[in-house]
């Protein structure tokens, strides 16, 4: 029988500390992209794909408490922690699987929604786990992607330094999986088979003030999923120096009166 090699390890790793980093992630970004313009109903049923540590399930079961929800990870120490997590919510009823997203274990038109949060950049072939997807929803059903641009971050003032930490980043999102999943989202979902594919940018910016933590939070926030991934990218070649002195940059900008940080994310729907 041939052997099928494992799939590369999730770039941010496993640890207790990085699924503590998932669920605060999750909670900063639930009102400004997890939670606008959700189309979903009490009763209907959502699957979270790549469920992780259940940080989006978690903020998703807060604010519709009707839904019954599923997900699925391959990694049996997220699912764990899901558990875990949704349970110390109160959702412990939570359909959680360990499986592969291409070969997803419920039946034809199971759900009526499903979910994909930064999850479309970690997979070098997403396209048989979107069919999948497609198979599990009812007709009608949608599907919600968010994914972010990595070649979008605007970081004022300049440094050298900053833009090779970024394109170090960049490279290896790109070696491991997809670093410009977000711009080839709604072309996907169409390939896919979905119908009433829309794509659309939603651009976040932060700008020194005074009186405003928002552009201190913001770059904290980033540098907390980017520098415990700096040994990957020096194991790939790059240099720890340059490295250091980029993330160092990112994290001084808020207290420079013209400091500002501006992103980009993708967001996609689809129906069944």
């Amino acid at each position: 029988m041939a052997h099928t090699p494992e799939p590369p390890l999730y770039l941010h790793g496993y640890s207790p500390a990085e699924q503590r980093r998932l669920v605060e992630q999750a909670e900063y970004w639930r009102e400004h992209l997890i939670l606008p313009d959700l189309p979903y109903r009490p009763g209907e049923r959502l699957l979270d794909v790549g469920c992780g540590a259940g940080a989006v399930l978690g903020v998703l079961a807060a604010a519709h408490p009707g839904l019954v929800f599923a997900g699925i990870d391959r990694e049996a120490r997220q699912v764990e922690a899901a558990r875990g997590h949704l349970a110390s919510l109160g959702r412990g009823d939570v359909d959680l699987r360990v499986g592969d997203a291409a070969q997803l274990p419920w039946p034809d038109r199971f759900f009526h929604h499903a979910y994909l949060m930064w999850f479309v950049e970690h997979v070098p072939r997403i396209e048989p786990i979107l069919r999948e997807v497609r198979r599990v929803l009812a007709p009608g059903g949608t599907i919600t992607v968010n994914e972010t641009e990595y070649e979008s971050f605007h970081v004022w003032p300049e440094h050298d330094d900053w833009e090779y930490l970024e394109q170090a980043m960049f490279r290896h999102f790109q070696a491991h999986g997809q670093a410009h999943a977000g711009r080839r989202l709604g072309t996907l979902l169409v390939e896919a088979g979905f119908t009433d594919v829309t794509s659309r940018l939603v651009g976040f910016h932060f700008f020194a003030r005074p009186g405003c933590d928002a552009l201190r939070r913001h770059t904290h926030y980033t540098a907390d999923y980017i520098a415990p991934a700096i040994p990957e990218f020096v194991a790939a070649g790059a240099d720890e120096a340059r490295l250091r002195r980029g993330l160092d940059h990112l994290l001084s900008i808020h207290g420079d009166p013209h400091g500002a940080f501006s992103q980009m994310v993708y967001r996609a729907r689809g129906r069944a």
